[in-house]
């Protein structure tokens, strides 16, 4: 059984987002079976660009339910369910981190549509969820709400489904509950690194160095760092457990 879903948020720093919209679609491999959707009032202010990117504003949510008003009923339409959602590592924390707030830890498996379409449909011009399934033919209304842009990746998954007949590629993609570890441990080094101009340094476990860069602000650059989903920032995340740094108090002097 999966849950296919998608979310809206508030924007802002990382692991300080808040849900503004969720659509939840439970999926039994061949029809829908249930769903649940609905507005968040997030309990704070949306970015500007997000508002624009969504139409989805302030103003709007203001009278909608907050997260806790809403969270049992998603406990329960994604429990014994594996989540489903496009670049799914972005979804499944922005759930964690509502729960972790609330006192409960949520688990789930989840299966990321974006690897799996690499996977399955190779040679795409793009894997975002609107060219994507512009290229597929699959219809998409209402895109950048949560409700259209998790219709068609149902849609979407629905054809994945077809092209891995011996349903070995999805098993294998399957995420167990690892990815919460990795984040906390990048929110830790975030929160230690100071908001100063300098240099920094990423180190593995045995203390050999991954990676050096300067920056005008170490804090913000490493958010950027952990949270960019490209190869290279895949793989610092995945090896890095401790940042250095030395505050140069200019940029010349980091260069």
């Amino acid at each position: 059984m999966y849950a296919i879903l998608d979310i809206e948020t508030t924007g802002g720093k990382y692991n300080e987002e808040g849900i503004t919209e969720i659509a939840i679609y439970k999926f039994d491999g061949h029809d829908v079976v249930d769903q649940f959707i609905s507005l968040v009032n997030p309990e704070r202010p949306i970015q500007p660009f997000v508002a624009n990117l969504t139409g989805i504003n302030n103003q709007m949510l203001r009278n909608a339910p907050k997260f806790y008003e809403v969270a049992k009923r998603i406990v329960e339409i994604t429990t014994d369910c594996i989540i489903v959602a496009h670049n799914s590592s972005f979804d499944y924390r922005i759930l964690r981190t509502e729960f972790s707030r609330l006192g409960f830890e949520f688990k789930r498996q989840s299966l990321c549509t974006v690897e799996l379409s690499k996977k399955l449909i190779p040679d795409q011009q793009s894997y975002s969820l609107g060219k994507l399934v512009r290229g597929l033919g699959i219809p998409l209304s209402d895109r950048h709400r949560a409700n259209g842009d998790a219709l068609a990746t149902v849609k979407l998954f629905k054809l994945l489904l077809t092209k891995d007949i011996e349903k070995k590629i999805i098993t294998e993609t399957v995420r167990t509950e690892t990815k919460r570890q990795v984040d906390d441990k990048l929110l830790r080094l975030i929160e230690a690194a100071p908001s100063a101009t300098g240099v920094y340094y990423m180190h593995r476990e045995d203390g050999t160095i991954i990676y050096i860069g300067k920056s005008k602000n170490i804090k913000k650059r490493l958010n950027q760092h952990f949270t960019n989903d490209n190869r290279k920032s895949k793989k610092i995340q995945e090896e890095v457990v401790s940042v250095t740094h030395e505050n140069t108090g200019s940029e010349l002097l980091a260069l």
